[in-house]
């Protein structure tokens, strides 16, 4: 009789344990038990990216990096954090940051915007600042949709919109504003 009583307590205590156990986890804050989020719109992420395309001919085309880089499947977008990328050319290269980025995969189609700071390195180097800009690599466009401002050693030009041939080294704009800087004067 006496290890019947036992076993019962003993299972009786060990039930109530468990039951304090559950019941002071189920009251604990949610501070103490963080919940991972687990998105369901973005199927990877990419985090300290450097990605490297190379040209026809074996040589370095462009690198692009950024700090993070999410793609939404639904979309077919990558959006993109702090992107930077680098355009290279025979005689001149670019350099282009921005705050944010999107890539659209279907048309290969690279959305920047947000402080958009493109530099063009070489003897005639200048700069462009604006708040967007799109970038299609194969065909060597860039085009701004908005506000530009160019600034290089003897001009600062300002335009509504611009058009840029990189690899043909031709540069449309509209509704131009301009001052040239001449060394003479």
């Amino acid at each position: 009789m006496k290890s019947r009583a036992l076993i019962f307590v003993t299972v009786l205590g060990v039930v109530a344990i468990a039951a304090g156990w559950i019941y002071e986890s189920r009251m604990r804050p949610g501070a103490d038990t963080a919940e991972l989020v687990i998105p369901d719109n973005i199927d990877y992420f990419m985090t300290n990216l450097n990605y490297r395309s190379i040209d026809a001919n074996g040589r370095l085309d462009y690198e692009f990096s950024s700090r993070r880089l999410e793609h939404h499947p639904r979309d077919d977008i990558s959006k993109i954090d702090r992107p930077a990328l680098n355009i290279y050319r025979e005689t001149d290269n670019w350099e282009v940051n921005a705050m944010l980025g999107e890539l659209r995969h279907q048309d290969n189609r690279l959305w920047l915007r947000e402080q958009v700071v493109m530099q063009k390195t070489g003897a005639d180097s200048f700069e462009i600042l604006t708040e967007s800009i799109h970038f299609e690599p194969q065909q060597n466009m860039v085009s701004i949709d908005m506000a530009v401002l160019m600034r290089g050693k003897k001009v600062r030009i300002e335009a509504e919109t611009a058009l840029l041939d990189l690899a043909g080294k031709v540069y449309r704009l509209s509704g131009t504003r301009a001052v040239y800087f001449h060394e003479d004067i």
